[in-house]
């Protein structure tokens, strides 16, 4: 490695390649440098010193994205504020902010540089503290590291992907170690959870797997009074911003409101357009339904889609959005067991019932444009597994959801969420991981990010109800206990559970 002159073979590469293929890497170079390793501190700089680099990157990387007024209106705001008082001069941070504003093929030369010679003064550094080596050795132990950081750099120039971001960012080789330096300066940004999402942002780029960039688009534009407040402030737009996401990626047909005279929340559906055509639909489907279930056609009222289909003969014949949900998940079903494995006979019973189950699908979208458009965008999804640890999320969620609801979105909640659990459960036929039922995700958890958005509403009403407790009372109120109680009981607990939904909602969109 130290025979090749990486300086110079950069420079010359710089030279060859375009301004934004350069600018490109002069990001990952900050990027590796993060934690910037010229940094030193008797005590944690992570709110001081780190969020004002997180600050300043993020709105580099996201310009860089999405070339707009706004965003690089955000990023020279930033590079205004934060260059003097926060950031000093030769931050690789700032210095790649300015180059993503302005690319410029020298400074681009220059942060690299500054990178690969800041690895390695740090490596010089922990040799000469640790006095266990010689003057020469110290040397090429510098030369070595800052080599190697150069050398990522020239691969940079020189991308296996399309996307460079889209390789690991230290592209299989070991990071320079600077743990004990981090646990110093940074304990709170790798401990606290105030920084969570920033860790989970970083990773993101360590692995080439960057967090959504729309997502990282929306807390670029995080109001600067907010970023000045600090850490925690931030996290807390952050969850907003996040539950918003996570409400259009799953659109319904519905609004969920919280019941001013009950405590609870409730689901109001769209109302029924052309009435007479949707009842007329549904007599369709049952009648075909009874037809399935007079005979021998491999359907009894125990079946799941024959649930379902009752579900939206009664319960949904008023709510299109939920119909529509329901009746195309029971297609989906129908159509597998008739034709894929065979496991209902190819009947004329069977296919009538098919026929008039994708009639009714059709017919709802024709007549209610807005579930339709929902449709269109759910069918962009693919949902990811759920993991183990995410069932048991659920699982523990299922008595607060239902606790804050009214009845009929927590029967909702009651079917939906085992539905969930045990379709990811159940391993498909050929192998393949078994992926949660679309319906049942999509009506969880585009509800529950909604109830979180109404948190500050609820939190204002259990409050009040809280008036008529003292607080050593309101500790030992079970869900179950004193009529009432489970509003003002779970007031504390549910908002944290839902915002670790709203999380889970993500994850299993490819979010986060």
């Amino acid at each position: 490695m130290t025979d090749i002159d990486y300086s110079s073979a950069i420079r010359q590469e710089i030279e060859n390649r375009g301004l934004l293929v350069s600018r490109d890497v002069a990001l990952r170079a900050a990027l590796r440098n993060f934690l910037d390793a010229t940094f030193s501190s008797k005590g944690d700089q992570s709110d001081a010193f780190l969020l004002p680099r997180i600050e300043i990157l993020l709105r580099a990387l996201v310009y860089r994205q999405f070339s707009q007024r706004e965003t690089l209106a955000a990023l020279k705001l930033s590079m205004d504020r934060l260059s003097g008082e926060l950031l000093h001069e030769k931050s690789s941070a700032l210095s790649a902010a300015s180059v993503a504003a302005t690319p410029s093929r020298d400074l681009v030369h220059e942060i690299v540089e500054n990178v690969a010679a800041a690895f390695g003064s740090y490596e010089f550094r922990k040799v000469i503290w640790q006095h266990s080596s010689q003057s020469r050795d110290i040397q090429e132990n510098y030369t070595f590291v800052r080599n190697r950081l150069l050398a990522l750099s020239l691969e940079d120039l020189n991308p296996s992907a399309a996307d460079v971001f889209l390789t690991p960012l230290w592209l299989g080789i070991p990071k320079p170690d600077l743990g004990a330096r981090n646990e110093l300066v940074f304990s709170k940004y790798l401990k606290h959870e105030a920084f969570e999402f920033w860790r989970e942002w970083y990773q993101g780029f360590l692995d080439g797997k960057p967090l959504d960039w729309e997502l990282q688009r929306r807390v670029a534009l995080i109001d600067d009074a907010i970023w000045d407040a600090g850490p925690e402030a931030v996290a807390t737009e952050i969850e907003r911003i996040k539950t918003e996401f996570l409400a259009e990626k799953l659109p319904m047909a519905e609004t969920i409101e919280l019941n001013p005279e009950t405590g609870k929340f409730r689901a109001i559906p769209i109302p029924v357009e052309n009435a007479p055509y949707m009842s007329a639909l549904l007599s369709q489907i049952g009648d075909a339904l009874e037809d399935c279930l007079g005979g021998h056609n491999g359907l009894s009222d125990r079946s799941g889609d024959v649930k379902k289909l009752n579900r939206v003969l009664t319960k949904y014949r008023d709510d299109p959005q939920n119909a529509e949900l329901t009746l195309t998940t029971v297609a989906g079903s129908l159509r597998r067991q008739l034709i894929e494995t065979r496991e209902l006979p190819p009947n004329e019973d069977n296919h009538a019932l098919l026929h008039t189950v994708e009639e009714g699908v059709r017919g709802i979208r024709a007549n209610h444009p807005e579930v339709a458009a929902n449709r269109e965008q759910l069918a962009r999804q693919a949902f990811k597994t759920l993991a183990a640890e995410e069932k048991q999320v659920l699982e523990e969620a299922l008595p607060i959801l239902t606790a804050i609801s009214e009845a009929e979105l927590a029967e909702d909640f009651a079917q939906d969420i085992p539905e969930l659990i045990n379709d990811a459960t159940l391993p498909l036929a050929n192998g393949a991981p078994s992926l949660p039922g679309a319906d049942a995700a999509t009506r969880v958890f585009s509800r529950v990010s909604k109830m979180a958005l109404l948190k500050d509403q609820y939190d204002t009403f259990t409050r009040k109800g809280a008036e008529w407790f003292d607080s050593d009372t309101r500790k030992t109120v079970q869900l179950a206990g004193l009529v009432g109680g489970g509003v003002i009981a779970i007031g504390v607990k549910f908002g944290p559970k839902l915002l670790e939904l709203v999380q889970i909602g993500l994850r299993l969109l490819g979010v986060l």
